[in-house]
């Protein structure tokens, strides 16, 4: 698919199933996977909902700088993005 502005954007795809009628869930997209469910403090085994959004938008974040960094013939060699509420 091309958005018009000359980059090609790969459809994505993913999905959650949850686990042996837990709330915790497995989050895949094509072969990767991670545990959807909520921190360990509140008895969850992994990431909740919230705190995948906003690695998310951290991981955009990164990944588009450094992509356009590199296209500027800019070298960066440490990127650290974070991203929280209030």
């Amino acid at each position: 698919m091309d958005s018009g502005k000359g980059d090609v954007r790969v459809p994505i795809e993913v999905e959650t199933r949850n686990v042996n009628d837990q709330v915790t869930a497995l989050g895949s997209a094509g072969p990767l996977t991670l545990v959807v469910d909520g921190p360990a403090q509140s008895g969850g085994l992994g990431f909740n909902g919230g705190q995948l959004l906003r690695l998310a938008v951290a991981g955009c974040v990164s990944n588009d700088l450094l992509r356009d960094a590199r296209a500027e013939g800019i070298e960066l060699s440490h990127v650290r993005v974070k991203v929280s509420e209030e």
